[in-house]
């Protein structure tokens, strides 16, 4: 049964020093509450039970926060001892995971509106596939999200994508071409022969290299086996000082 999402919070948080160099971005305040915080919720919301936290040692701060989380769920943590990629995250999970599906969500990509969590569940519980959340974004919104590939997709049942191809990631910020494209942001569902997939491409890079996510979705794609959800709410990119911005704009202020 697929019960377990991962977090992957080993990074730096470069594009938002100087400030993320005292303060990890996951534990920033929206809304008075740390960006992880809001991650926990919506795993919540969407019926996992586990959380893998994949952490990073100089950053001692964010297990400390995370501990203090007071919802349902069941936290493990996995220690990344250097960002080498979203990829290399995944891989030190795999003794935790027993051979399953699993879900995958970043925590500074941030959602108002309808769980995408639960939409991405619900579209790989329909088609059976490895499933990435996809964001529809217009050349004015792009300047407040950070890079990441296009999306070739085709329409499918159900309101559904299938992903048949994924470019790879630009510089600064996402390149929409002439007026709006789709493009996968931080939610997933991964299958269990992931794990080999990822340990096949780290063979092939150099030394030190970073392991990115990106190639194992381009791969699947390539094989018809990625589908799409659309994201319904709205999306910010907290990783980046615009979007971080717009969040926190966004959102009202609560007490937790």
């Amino acid at each position: 049964m697929l019960d377990t999402a991962v977090i992957p919070c080993g990074g730096l948080g470069t594009r938002l020093y100087p400030i993320s160099r005292w303060l990890p971005k996951e534990v920033l305040p929206v809304a008075l509450r740390p960006v992880l915080h809001w991650a926990f919720d919506e795993a919540a919301d969407a019926g996992l039970l586990r959380v893998i936290v994949v952490t990073n040692p100089h950053k001692p701060m964010l297990e400390a926060v995370a501990r203090s989380y007071t919802g349902p769920l069941d936290l493990e943590f996995v220690p990344q001892d250097h960002p080498r990629g979203l990829g290399d995250a995944l891989l030190r999970t795999r003794d935790h995971l027993s051979n399953s599906s699993f879900a995958v969500i970043l925590p500074d990509n941030l959602f108002l509106g309808p769980n995408p969590t639960s939409a991405v569940l619900a579209v790989h519980r329909a088609t059976g596939l490895a499933t990435v959340l996809l964001a529809e974004i217009s050349r004015q919104e792009a300047t407040s999200k950070g890079a990441t590939g296009r999306a070739t997709v085709e329409r499918g049942d159900g309101g559904s994508y299938r992903v048949v191809a994924i470019a790879d990631k630009g510089k600064g910020r996402f390149d929409a071409g002439q007026d709006r494209a789709f493009t996968p942001i931080g939610r997933m569902v991964l299958p269990a022969d992931t794990f080999e997939r990822f340990e096949a491409m780290k063979q092939a890079l150099p030394p030190d290299a970073e392991l990115d996510d990106v190639p194992l979705l381009q791969q699947l794609a390539r094989e018809g086996a990625l589908a799409g959800a659309v994201a319904e709410a709205r999306f910010f990119d907290v990783g980046v000082p615009e979007g971080y911005r717009e969040a926190i704009t966004a959102f009202p202020a609560t007490v937790p």
